[in-house]
């Protein structure tokens, strides 16, 4: 068999994870042929080795005009276009040339290019902290008023709103180097 699917889920402040992991299985032979949001199709193509690098952007895949342009730019630098997600969230790979350094990998190099991936991130977070703050006043209200809700319904809320701001944090300190 010369395809295969990998069944693996990241959360946004992880993608360098995913990106290693993407890597790892190109060193194996596996190459990506459509990333996604919990899975990924491979192809066995072990004769060739890529780096891969994920971008979000999803004012980039709004229209078909602005997705063209949008490929053509990272076209342009060498990079092949592996897939999108629903989301925004964009695959990208570039064959992998020995003794290249690695920062001819990279796809964010400039500080307004990462000040703009930062922007569109933190307002991903923001959106689903404002989704979770809706439906934990949803559920909190109605457990006020004499409903029945679960308190383990309530504290997952809470739990998962507390989780979303810790990646937030995470990625800022990952892109300011620690500083705040």
């Amino acid at each position: 068999m010369d395809t295969k699917i990998s069944f693996r889920g990241y959360m946004a402040w992880n993608y360098d994870k995913e990106e290693a992991h993407l890597d790892k299985m190109s060193e194996k032979g596996w190459q990506l042929i459509k990333g996604g949001c919990f899975f990924s199709v491979y192809k066995m193509q072990p004769e060739v080795v890529y780096r891969n690098r994920i971008d979000y952007n999803p004012d980039a895949i709004r229209t078909k005009e602005e997705k063209r342009r949008y490929l053509e730019l990272f076209e342009a630098q060498g990079w092949e276009f592996a897939g999108n997600t629903f989301n925004g969230w964009i695959y990208f790979r570039k064959k992998y040339v020995p003794g290249t350094p690695e920062e001819e990998y990279e796809i964010y190099t400039d500080a307004e290019s990462i000040e703009e991936l930062m922007k569109r991130w933190k307002r991903l977070g923001i959106i689903i902290s404002a989704l979770l703050v809706m439906w934990l006043g949803i559920y909190l209200s109605v457990a006020l008023s004499g409903g029945y809700v679960s308190i383990l319904l309530v504290m997952i809320y809470i739990l998962l709103l507390f989780w979303v701001q810790w990646g937030m944090y995470r990625m800022k300190k990952k892109f300011t180097g620690g500083r705040d």
